[in-house]
């Protein structure tokens, strides 16, 4: 009898912990079904670099309201070959499954006839990503730099 009783008081416990971990999802903006599209895509570079991931750390992905923010310290080659690219056109976001896929980069654009000079620079940036209602189930971002590749997941 004292088993059963240590068994429904365990279970009563998990259940409640449970309830609790979904009413947290809940008070941060996740809905019971993912968004349906982004509704806007903000980027701003050249941030006070306090308070931001450094450049050897992954991207920082946080929730403020209905957004989705991603931020982080940069470093590329900034030649007259290569280019920075954070754009809407590099996050990907799949309604179906609820997967937001970020990517920050460089690309090296060889196409000229001159040479490419190699000094560093860095840029601190932050990505909004707001969505339609709600946000996504899970949350991918990746930054491509000269230190290598570096990924970030949420929750």
């Amino acid at each position: 009898m004292e088993r059963r009783n240590v068994i429904v008081t365990a279970c009563t416990f998990v259940s409640t912990a449970f309830a609790g971990c979904l009413s947290d999802r809940d008070e941060i903006g996740a809905s019971d079904s993912p968004p349906t599209e982004i509704a806007d895509w903000e980027a701003t570079r050249d941030l006070d670099q306090d308070g931001l991931p450094a450049r050897d750390e992954p991207p920082r992905i946080t929730v403020d309201g209905d957004s989705v923010v991603v931020e982080g310290y940069f470093m590329y080659p900034s030649g007259n070959c290569e280019e920075l690219i954070i754009s809407p056109d590099r996050t990907e976001y799949d309604p179906e499954d609820g997967s937001l896929y970020v990517w920050v980069g460089y690309v090296r654009d060889q196409s000229g006839e001159e040479d490419c000079t190699l000094p560093e620079s860095t840029r601190a940036y932050q990505i909004r990503i707001s969505f339609d209602e709600g946000l996504p189930e899970t949350v991918s971002a990746v930054e491509y730099g000269s230190y290598g590749e570096k990924e970030a997941t949420w929750p």
